[in-house]
């Protein structure tokens, strides 16, 4: 799919007031943003507004923008692995470095979006660490000034999965170390950037020692606006991400960002987060058949804006339903 957004060559007149618009829609979830109720011209692609601002005015619409959240629960950052999809999908949205790291053109952002360090390709991979600080740092200027809309980036961490910890040969207490070193040199690089610390671990116990580490080192994470929970994102049990978040909560941190969590632990932990990315959607589409309109287009809706956008929706509905903040108990 090769959806660009432009502006249109004549821009059609906002409505006066007092406008009559549909009251009721048919459209499924999937199809919502092209069902003709915008009263701009549409991208025959996507079904966004190619103006960028414009609202679906029928009951069966969000009633905002597709590309903003609701103003009440935590920012979700949709997962993307795609560099084009910063410039056409008009959603907030999390990019890995790996995907951008060597483009001749980067893309224009047509929406606020964060980059992920790419830390579990490194460590998969490589067992390591490829980049360093300094180099790391120079790419993300790359992307801020290239790309523009960045709003902060992952840091160069070192997640403590078993099959991680097996890849390295290291402890799960030295991967802790270096996630905490490695961000201590990069602030010392001052890049003029967001870089938000990441808090590590495989049991809640790693996650405390983490913590300790980091203020033992100087880094006061109380008074930075924004801390990662990483390891989270492959495990099996709700229970235990529940737990792990509970234990960085019970600390005193309120604004925490949720690397990479699974649908079910969005649901369950969204009382915990300011923040999460996922790019589940894609692995979900992969397992599953094509949407109606999308078949003979393609096999799979792994990399389908249709597809994505429905399950955005989804995930945004859980995020943003009323709950009380989750607090650790004693």
């Amino acid at each position: 799919m090769n959806a660009v957004l432009t502006a249109p060559a004549r821009q059609p007149s906002i409505p006066a007031a007092g406008t009559l618009y549909p009251e009721t829609c048919t459209c499924t979830p999937a199809t919502r943003y092209a069902c003709g109720h915008c009263y701009h011209e549409q991208c025959v692609d996507c079904g966004f507004c190619t103006m960028g601002s414009c609202v679906c005015h029928c009951e069966y619409g969000l009633g905002f923008h597709p590309g903003e959240s609701p103003p009440e629960g935590p920012m979700f950052w949709l997962g993307g692995h795609r560099a084009r999809w910063l410039s056409t999908w008009g959603v907030p949205m999390c990019l890995s470095r790996n995907v951008l790291t060597g483009m001749v053109t980067l893309p224009r952002a047509a929406e606020d979006w964060v980059c992920d360090s790419g830390a579990f390709s490194e460590l998969g991979e490589h067992g390591g660490w490829t980049i360093g600080p300094y180099a790391y740092v120079r790419e993300l200027r790359q992307f801020r000034d290239g790309i523009g809309r960045l709003v902060w980036a992952g840091p160069q961490d070192w997640m403590c999965e078993p099959d991680m910890v097996a890849k390295t040969g290291l402890s799960v207490r030295e991967h802790i170390d270096r996630t905490v070193g490695n961000f201590i040199d990069l602030m010392a690089e001052d890049p003029g950037i967001d870089i938000i610390p990441s808090v590590q671990g495989w049991r809640p116990g790693d996650y405390e020692a983490c913590l300790d580490l980091y203020d033992k080192r100087g880094v006061r994470l109380a008074n930075y606006p924004l801390v990662g929970v990483g390891s989270v994102c492959r495990r099996t049990s709700v229970k235990d991400v529940e737990a792990v978040l509970a234990t960085v909560a019970g600390a005193g941190l309120r604004r925490l960002h949720g690397f990479g969590l699974k649908t079910k632990a969005l649901e369950s932990c969204a009382g915990y987060l300011a923040s999460a990315d996922s790019l589940a959607w894609s692995r979900d589409a992969r397992w599953n058949e094509p949407l109606p309109q999308c078949e003979g287009r393609h096999k799979s809706c792994n990399n389908c804006v249709h597809w994505a956008m429905r399950w955005r929706e989804r995930v945004l509905d859980v995020l943003h339903a009323p709950r009380q903040l989750m607090l650790p108990t004693a």
